[in-house]
């Protein structure tokens, strides 16, 4: 394994809840790229620990990785996700947008501070799983928190390097919510009206249709959205595979390159029973374990005048570390 410089808890930004901080690690190679990793947990739960081994990949990969912490959602008491909420994680609470706002955050803080720890300011990917999954898709469409709507216009600012870009050129997705006008919209003071993302949006689609489709990343795609690698369980019974679907149809429609692998009887967090759910630590232990498991694989290349086709990939690897690494070679390296 490739020499690493290691270092963890730099706080990149200061809230009114906290610091908020994030985990380096730079393989010892000349101006590497750099992978920004938004962790899973609902938007309410678990850290920036919770990440595949980060010293293993930046070193396989030959990519810096920042696993970032972002404020996590408020939870009031008698909340329908009660349970999910751990009162002794450390991480600072907010409500949305700041978690997309400490995100973009990260990006701009870290572009601004390339020379001081040794990447490359100019190439960096976002890749996030479930909660972070959207994060990180949001992160690749929207380029300026002030670009996210009117429905969040008075909710964002740019406190963290506001002079540096907060653009990314890929983008990973692992499970990711894409399209939140998905979710059936539940009668007011049912349990589903109060659940995970009427929490988290302030309220049901049927009171804030806006804050709803503009928390969407698929709302955003342009064609001017960077490539995007996307992978996806069809019997995931946490974020269903059609946002996915959605998510690649809106790239190619726009003519955006992009990968996307849909495994077959796979769940939420590569597991085969929701029963089974562990973390994001164990899951492309979980995605390598079966390099042969049954997909189905779509992929968007597109050519501009007079050119020549160029796919994301020469070939197709299956679901997993390999597949992620070629994708990040064809696109940020």
């Amino acid at each position: 394994m490739a020499d690493l410089t290691i270092q963890k808890g730099i706080t990149y930004a200061e809230r009114e809840t906290g610091e908020i901080k994030l985990d380096l690690y730079v393989p010892k190679r000349e101006n590497p790229p750099l992978v920004v990793y938004v962790h899973g947990g609902g938007w309410i739960a678990e850290t920036r620990s919770n990440i595949p081994d980060p010293e293993q990949y930046a070193a396989e990969w030959g990519c810096a990785i920042a696993s970032v912490s972002y404020r996590l959602q408020e939870v009031p008491d008698g909340a329908a996700v009660e349970e999910m909420y751990d009162p002794a994680n450390p991480t600072p609470r907010g409500t949305f947008p700041d978690h997309f706002v400490d995100v973009k955050a990260a990006i701009r803080w870290l572009r601004a501070h390339a020379d001081e720890y040794g990447y490359d300011a100019d190439q960096i990917a976002a890749w996030g799983s479930s909660a972070g999954g959207h994060l990180a898709l949001l992160a690749g469409v929207v380029d300026d928190v002030t670009d996210l709507g009117d429905a969040f216009a008075d909710e964002v600012e740019k406190t963290v390097a506001p002079e540096k870009s907060g653009a990314v050129q890929a983008v990973v997705s692992w499970y990711g919510a894409a399209d939140f006008r998905l979710i059936e919209d539940e009668s007011e003071g049912t349990e589903e009206s109060d659940g995970l993302i009427p929490l988290l949006l302030g309220g049901p689609q049927s009171e804030h249709p806006e804050r709803w489709a503009q928390a969407s990343p698929v709302t955003h795609v342009t064609p001017e959205s960077p490539p995007t690698l996307l992978m996806h369980g069809r019997n995931d019974e946490v974020v269903d595979v059609e946002h996915s679907h959605r998510f690649f149809d809106a790239l190619e429609e726009a003519g955006v390159d992009a990968v996307f692998y849909e495994l077959h009887d796979l769940n939420h967090v590569w597991v085969e029973s929701i029963e089974a759910i562990e973390s994001e630590r164990v899951a492309m232990d979980l995605l390598a374990a079966d390099p042969t498991h049954a997909q189905s694989v779509y992929e968007a290349t597109h050519v501009g005048d007079g050119g020549s086709p160029e796919p994301l990939f020469v070939d197709l690897p299956p679901a997993g570390p390999e597949a992620i690494r070629r994708f990040l070679e064809r696109t940020i390296e």
